[in-house]
């Protein structure tokens, strides 16, 4: 457990905040855009041209939430077994599992949540995940 307190623990969850927004930023502004804004726009607060307007503070507080989650479990994972396919199923698990709770969530008393939106959400999730475990996987090494 010491490790997480240390400086490369601490570089290694920086980096790994860095390049977790960048990817979220990547998939919510520009490849799935659309599909949200469709989707799920009766939820949204729109501009004039009906595009969402997002609450960057909450968004990027939940996007670091979620990177330094991913950042300490996944740390945790390769002090057991220190491979890449460890870091990464570790990662895909742990992200299939906290986008699951969101977007099961919703689905339990949202209405008109659209269950194809969760299924796409939480294979994002598990992606991110995966993704995760590579960087910081490396980050394990680099730093």
């Amino acid at each position: 457990m010491g490790f997480l307190f240390t400086l490369k623990f601490l570089k290694i969850a920086a980096a790994s905040v860095f390049i977790f927004v960048l990817l979220d930023f990547l998939w919510l502004a520009i490849v799935a855009s659309k599909l949200y804004r469709q989707s799920l726009g009766y939820l949204a607060e729109l501009d004039p041209d009906g595009k969402i307007i997002f609450n960057i503070p909450m968004g990027l507080l939940a996007q670091v939430a979620i990177s330094l989650c991913l950042s300490v479990f996944i740390v945790m994972a390769l002090q057991l077994d220190n491979r890449l396919m460890t870091a990464m199923g570790t990662g895909a698990f742990l992200g299939m599992m906290m986008y699951v709770t969101f977007d099961f969530t919703n689905l339990s008393f949202v209405k008109g949540w659209p269950l194809w939106i969760s299924v796409i959400d939480v294979l994002w999730g598990s992606v991110q995940g995966a993704l995760a475990g590579l960087y910081v996987f490396y980050f394990t090494r680099w730093f």
